[in-house]
């Protein structure tokens, strides 16, 4: 859970410079304090990742590219398609498999893998194997594996042997133990699952990133949870970039978000929460709070500048 909240320095300050701001911007108090609250979920959406190279950009088509990329990185450290021909692991992988069924028997597992013809298409191959792969008598080529398996030992993925059929279990349980993402550089399996097809791969990945956009979406669902500002008698959309993000607002029924305003003649206070913006510390590692708190009083400053000129010096203060 992501919740913001501005702590000036001088809370005295602040007010009697959110008065000259809504002053000079025709707004009460309250509607002043909306009008930032709706800007710092935008901002917070734009600043929590994914994002593109360089930072910043998070409502772009390549913020969402970034994310898609990523998502398909992890999935391809841990599966391989058995039909991948440009796979040096998927032959070792494979080889792998024959090992297993071999030494244990398991003919049926055997000439699944010989039977389903990739064997022979693959790279990387030893004669050995490649004469195994393309003998059509399955009981001949099992007793050569036999031989020329003789003194291999397989490896056993945690995940037993065989084509992987539910990718979702496997990867919902590894990426859990990296904290959500696998990190850069990192082997998070000792030997890669193998899948059936690539198309099977392709799909699963594809189911995966049409989450992409999850996270900020509760910033939406906050900021759409926020009374509109009124400005000289006139209701006043503010964040309109952020719900204008087809990607993220995919995600608009998920409720991650909500807001809460209470106001009186003395004071006004506006929470807006994402309840899922800091999963895995997502916001603390990209340090968003205080980039949204920067930006707010950088943008707010600059715009009462143009608004106030000379008496924009007792707002800086």
């Amino acid at each position: 859970m992501v919740t913001v909240s501005v702590e000036p320095r001088s809370q005295n300050r602040f007010i009697e410079a959110l008065r000259r701001f809504a002053a000079e911007t025709g707004q009460t108090m309250k509607d002043a304090a909306l009008e930032q609250a709706a800007l710092v979920c935008q901002d917070a959406a734009t600043f929590t990742p994914p994002l593109p190279k360089g930072g910043g950009r998070g409502l772009s088509k390549a913020a969402q590219t970034a994310g898609d990329n990523a998502v398909a990185g992890d999935i391809r450290k841990l599966y391989v398609a058995a039909n991948d021909r440009n796979s040096n692991s998927a032959s070792a992988l494979l080889t792998n498999q024959l090992a297993y069924a071999t030494k244990t028997g398991d003919r049926s597992m055997f000439d699944k893998v010989i039977g389903k013809g990739t064997l022979q298409a693959l790279k990387g191959l030893s004669p050995i194997m490649r004469k195994i792969a393309n003998d059509q008598n399955h009981d001949r080529a099992f007793n050569k594996a036999k031989n020329y398996f003789n003194t291999t030992n397989p490896v056993r993925t945690e995940y037993g042997q065989g084509f992987i059929t539910e990718l979702r279990p496997p990867h919902n349980r590894i990426k859990a133990n990296f904290g959500g993402r696998i990190g850069k550089n990192v082997r998070p399996t000792k030997v890669k699952m193998l899948v059936e097809s690539k198309g099977d791969l392709e799909s699963y990945i594809k189911e995966r990133q049409a989450m992409v956009g999850y996270i900020k979406s509760g910033w939406a669902s906050a900021l759409r949870s926020l009374p509109k500002p009124v400005i000289n008698g006139v209701p006043k959309d503010f964040g309109v970039d952020l719900l204008a993000v087809a990607w993220i607002n995919r995600h608009a029924s998920s409720g991650l978000g909500m807001s809460r305003v209470s106001a009186d003649a003395r004071q006004v206070d506006v929470l807006v929460r994402n309840n899922r913006g800091n999963v895995n510390d997502i916001a603390v590692d990209a340090g968003v709070i205080p980039l949204v708190v920067a930006n707010r009083m950088k943008q707010m400053k600059a715009r009462l500048k143009h608004l106030m000129g000379t008496n924009f010096k007792n707002f800086s203060k």
